[in-house]
């Protein structure tokens, strides 16, 4: 009835909305469309048939949960697609488990460490759940928080779970793929490649995948050069830029660890319109994003389990709000390394692929 409902209301088939509610990565004719699809879902609080007839008949577990969800490193979708491929999942458990979608915020002030930001990190609490007539039984946090952020929270909010690459070393519930072994994953395949002299693109401020970048080139006699350090807000123009900036460079780095996917993504895109013959650079990032396998060379990242962090993380959450667990709990999930294209011998310029999207 509720996905007849939709259909209806979105002008797309049933099928089709079917399908964008049981898979994430479904690719529609339009990305509006889909958005269109996934906030009618949540306007008339969508629950899908198994649980919605559990619920009806009074043979559900548990009561409905009202959940809120706060991504805590972009401002919108189009900052970086990891979000959003995290945020699908994370709404298709959420419905899994017969709760209900109140509010998706967006407000990357939460993952700032800096002072001048503090009374907006207040600000910006306050006015989310002043303005949540809705009742709220708990909060999912994707992405970095500080630790301010997480204080002006748990104010707010008592049933917290966090899906991060940042621990949030036990402040709340939280299930993780920690960023140093990210880090470490990554540029350990870059050396064993040959590359000594490696470059890192993304943000470097309490950043776990940064701690991991230094401590593999040390551990491996290398010392760290800051001047192949690229501190940057992560999306595709940032990425471009970068490799722009070191495509300039007299010794620029024979590879790079790019912290996200789509930094990577903006540098193999300039590495294709600069047509530079004599500057091919190898290329690992992570994330492991839809669109890492659509680049030419294809991307070679470290892939976050993001079905699993998903699902652990509402079943984690579920418990707590139900009176499970009281203490704080900590699951920590293994990336994986996905070998590509864009990672090569550390050679001279022989064999080295031609880079365009």
């Amino acid at each position: 009835m509720s996905i007849t409902k939709i259909a209806a209301i979105t002008g797309a088939s049933v099928s089709t909305v079917a399908r964008v509610l049981r898979d994430p990565e479904h690719k529609c004719h339009s990305m509006e469309l889909k958005e269109k699809i996934l906030q009618t879902a949540r306007e008339i609080g969508y629950v899908p048939n198994e649980a919605a007839k559990a619920l009806k008949s009074g043979s559900a577990p548990n009561k409905i949960f009202h959940i809120n969800i706060l991504l805590t490193r972009v401002n919108s979708d189009e900052t970086d697609p990891f979000y959003s491929e995290m945020l699908r999942l994370v709404e298709i458990e959420v419905r899994k488990s017969g709760g209900l979608i109140e509010n998706i915020w967006r407000h990357a002030v939460f993952s700032s460490e800096k002072k001048t930001d503090f009374s907006e990190i207040e600000k910006s609490a306050a006015q989310m759940f002043h303005d949540t007539k809705q009742k709220h039984d708990g909060l999912i946090l994707i992405g970095k928080c500080s630790q301010k952020g997480l204080k002006s929270l748990k104010r707010y909010e008592k049933n917290l779970i966090s899906i991060n690459r940042n621990s949030t070393t036990y402040e709340v519930d939280e299930v993780l793929c920690d960023g140093r072994k990210i880090a470490l994953t990554a540029v350990n395949y870059l050396i064993s490649c040959g590359h000594q002299k490696i470059g890192y693109v993304g943000d470097c401020h309490n950043e776990t995948r940064y701690v991991g970048y230094q401590e593999a080139l040390v551990h491996h006699g290398i010392a760290p050069d800051i001047d192949d350090v690229y501190d940057i807000t992560p999306n595709e123009k940032n990425g471009y830029q970068a490799m722009a900036y070191f495509s300039q460079q007299e010794t620029p780095p024979s590879a790079f660890y790019c912290a996200n996917d789509i930094l990577a993504i903006g540098m193999l895109k300039y590495l294709a319109q600069s047509k530079n013959w004599y500057y091919h650079p190898a290329v690992i990032s992570s994330d492991n994003i839809v669109e890492s396998q659509y680049t030419t060379p294809m991307l070679t990242t470290v892939s976050l389990p993001k079905t699993e962090m998903a699902h652990l993380a509402i079943q984690i959450l579920t418990d707590r709000m139900n009176g499970g667990h009281k203490a704080v709990v900590k699951t920590e999930l293994q990336s994986t390394l996905v070998i590509r294209q864009s990672v090569h011998q550390y050679v001279s310029t022989e064999n080295e692929p031609e880079y365009y999207i």
